[in-house]
């Protein structure tokens, strides 16, 4: 199964509130539940100096991801 991750990353401008903004970015990612999803992307954001969170997880309607790696005959 195909997840959506959304990430928002923190910026160093804040808002109104005081609070840091969000800059949000989406991964779209391979697992076999939301559990091992939410694990995969908290040791991909763990790679990354800036201070994040996950924002959202959401299954995808994917059946497969058709690229040059995983289908390179497609491609020629």
């Amino acid at each position: 199964m195909y997840y959506l991750v959304t990430v928002g990353y923190e910026l160093e401008q804040l808002d109104r509130n005081g609070n840091p903004r969000l800059q949000k970015a989406k991964y779209i990612l391979e697992a076999e539940s939301v559990e091992e999803a939410t694990i995969v992307m908290s040791k991909y954001r763990a790679g990354d100096m800036r201070d994040s969170e996950s924002l959202s997880i959401t299954k995808l309607a994917l059946e497969s991801i058709i690229d040059k790696k995983t289908n390179p005959d497609c491609f020629k």
